[in-house]
């Protein structure tokens, strides 16, 4: 899998350390949240989706990192996260 990784940091410079939250607004928007340990602030970062969309690589292009292949101990840590997150499958947990 390959894929365009974002590049986060604070308003002081900071990258992040840990990211506390992903998820999904009802406006159609990543929201990714984190702590920022230097100037002791909460953090967000929005994105439309439609524009994750449009901004998302193309299969042949440079640039872009890759990822392992999914294996079934992956995939079932996956699950176990997107539950943690309150996502549920029709035929899982």
């Amino acid at each position: 899998m390959k894929f365009r990784q974002f590049a986060l940091c604070c308003e002081c410079g900071l990258i992040p350390t840990r990211i506390r939250h992903v998820g999904l607004s009802v406006e159609h928007q990543l929201v990714i949240h984190w702590w920022c340990m230097g100037c002791r602030k909460a953090m967000y970062v929005v994105k439309d989706l439609a524009d994750c969309w449009k901004e998302c690589p193309k299969p042949d292009e440079f640039g872009v990192s890759t990822a392992d292949p999914p294996t079934t101990e992956r995939q079932a840590g996956d699950v176990n996260f997107l539950h943690r997150m309150g996502i549920r499958f029709p035929d899982g947990p």
